[in-house]
């Protein structure tokens, strides 16, 4: 992946990490988890195993983490709104 976040980028990264790990989105388990994983992939643009990793510690945070199919479902919803946002 050819991606440079900037510092302030990484900045709101963090706090939007910080935020998931103290308040995680229990009534939006998928919102949850996009987000981590997004704030995860902009804190960690060129190891994706450390971004997947906590991706997972943050999807762990929740009372009910999502299993393997929804966060499958999760990367779904993510992939769609990408495209619906590019065709507009």
């Amino acid at each position: 992946m050819n991606f440079k976040p900037t510092k302030e980028q990484q900045n709101q990264a963090l706090a939007g990490v910080f935020e998931l790990y103290y308040t995680p989105l229990n009534h939006n388990h998928y919102d949850h988890y996009i987000y981590a994983f997004l704030n995860s992939l902009i804190l960690h643009p060129d190891d994706i195993s450390q971004a997947m990793a906590l991706t997972k510690a943050l999807n762990d945070r929740l009372i009910d983490p999502l299993n393997k199919k929804e966060q499958a479902e999760a990367y779904w919803k993510l992939e769609m709104g990408w495209f619906d946002d590019l065709s507009n």
